[in-house]
C-alpha cells in the first residue's frame, strides 16, 4: 500500500466513499454532497488529502482538516484489511487529534491500536470521543455528569 496525492482524478472517488451508505454514519455531518460541492471543496483542500492505493486501485483516503484533525474513509469492499491503520500510521507523522463518534467502534479500535486514548467531549447535544495520545482519562464525576445528561 502507498499514499499518493489527491489529484483531480480522485475527487469523485473521495465523494463516493464519503457518501456511501455504509460510511456516511461514521461522519459528524451526514449530508449528501453533490459533485459541484465536492469540486469546490477539493479546489481548496485537496492538498491536505492523500489517497491510499492498494494493488493499483484506490481503496481509501485520509486528510487533515484544520491543520491537525484527521478524516479518513475506507472503501467498504476493502474494510478489515488494515487500510485504515496504514493510513493513520502514515498521517501520524503530521501530529493529529481525531474526533470519533461514539458508535464508530471500528475507528476507535484503529486509533487505540496506534496508542491513542479516549477522552470524551460533549458538543451539539451529543458525546463523541476525542482520540489523543497522552491524554488524561475522563474522571468519574465527568462521566456521571454525561450519563445524567443522557449523553452516553
Amino acid at each position: 500500500m502507498k499514499l499518493v496525492n489527491c489529484d483531480k482524478k480522485y475527487w469523485e472517488f473521495v465523494r463516493s466513499l464519503r457518501t456511501h451508505p455504509e460510511n456516511q454514519n461514521s461522519f459528524q455531518t451526514q449530508t449528501e454532497i453533490t459533485s459541484e460541492e465536492q469540486k469546490a471543496f477539493m479546489l481548496k483542500n485537496s492538498k491536505n488529502y492523500k489517497i491510499c492505493i492498494s494493488q493499483g486501485m484506490p481503496v481509501g483516503y485520509v486528510g487533515l482538516i484544520n491543520e491537525n484533525e484527521v478524516t479518513y474513509c475506507v472503501d467498504p469492499k476493502h474494510k478489515g484489511r488494515g487500510i485504515g491503520t496504514f493510513m493513520i500510521k502514515e498521517i501520524l507523522k503530521e501530529g493529529i487529534d481525531a474526533y470519533v463518534k461514539m458508535d464508530n467502534i471500528a475507528s476507535q479500535k484503529v486509533f487505540e491500536k496506534l496508542g491513542f486514548e479516549k477522552q470524551y467531549y460533549y458538543t451539539y447535544d451529543r458525546v463523541s470521543h476525542l482520540m489523543k495520545k497522552d491524554v488524561m482519562k475522563i474522571t468519574k464525576e465527568e462521566l456521571d455528569f454525561l450519563k445524567n445528561k443522557k449523553a452516553i
